[in-house]
């Protein structure tokens, strides 16, 4: 992987981590990505007059993306609803990887080195060295597990149908666009069916920081698509799912949860992988 986006992915895995921190703070998780969404969307529109609009073969795969971004939303938001923020963060996006490495050998083909299949299970090592350092915190509350994993699966659907899409789309920035643009109906449509009109007061009383956070989550996710047209999709992956150091650090030091010598330990195997991933 080339060293510009393998620093270019390491910031995305910054901004997602971040954004994800502010779903964690509010206090209805579901009306808070929502209104990230929404911040999302409005971003999306600024730059969609300045973006090529995505070849047609690639709009099926929009289309299913918007539905597992849903998906993936509403599990999201569940997860953080039964579970503190360094215990679902890190199993959702800790058991996503191996998926995506093994679904992108199954459907696309994609074989790595030796030195880079290493890497990978090195990142994956440190991941879940973090996963289970709060296993023990929610393993009685299953469904805090159900929903953790239930995200894990949509991110590596939706990582590997965006990594075909926008292969096939001949324009990452409008790609994404036209996903990021038009997500927010279902989403919202559910949240209105779950919550009742106060979804629109709670999203207009924060507008600001969702706003703030859904300029972060568009940036970060448009480097990821972008990095999946220049290097293979499982390394992409895996590499971006060292924003769990950053979780770590944001439940510890923000949240106040606990940590400790594992975590450390964690944060020193993933950076090894990443130094092994870019000898």
């Amino acid at each position: 992987m080339d060293l510009f986006v393998t620093f270019a992915v390491l910031c995305a895995a910054f901004a997602h981590a971040i954004w994800n921190a502010f779903v964690k703070t509010g206090d209805d998780h579901l009306i808070s990505i929502t209104g990230i969404a929404a911040g999302a969307t409005l971003t999306s529109l600024v730059i969609f007059p300045f973006s090529t609009a995505p070849d047609v073969q690639s709009w099926p795969y929009i289309f299913a993306s918007i539905l597992i971004h849903v998906a993936y939303m509403i599990a999201l938001s569940q997860a953080y609803r039964y579970s503190d923020f360094s215990s679902a963060y890190p199993i959702a996006r800790g058991s996503a990887p191996m998926l995506v490495f093994a679904w992108s050998f199954i459907f696309l083909q994609e074989v790595l080195s030796a030195r880079e299949i290493l890497a990978v299970f090195g990142i994956l090592l440190g991941i879940m060295v973090f996963s289970t350092r709060r296993l023990g915190a929610v393993v009685n509350d299953r469904k805090a597990i159900w929903y953790a994993l239930l995200t894990a699966v949509c991110i590596a659907a939706y990582t590997i149908v965006d990594g075909i899409g926008v292969r096939l789309s001949n324009s990452v920035s409008g790609y994404m666009v036209w996903m990021t643009t038009f997500e927010i109906f279902p989403l919202l449509l559910y949240t209105w069916f779950r919550r009742g009109p106060k979804v629109f007061t709670a999203i207009a009383k924060n507008a600001r920081p969702m706003l703030f956070a859904g300029m972060m989550a568009v940036g970060g996710y448009w480097i990821i698509i972008w990095a999946m047209t220049q290097a293979p999709i499982a390394l992409v992956a895996a590499l971006r799912e060292t924003s769990i150091i950053i979780a770590a650090l944001i439940g510890a030091y923000y949240f106040k949860e606990p940590s400790g010598k594992r975590r450390i330990i964690a944060a020193i195997i993933v950076c090894v992988s990443v130094v092994i991933l870019r000898l």
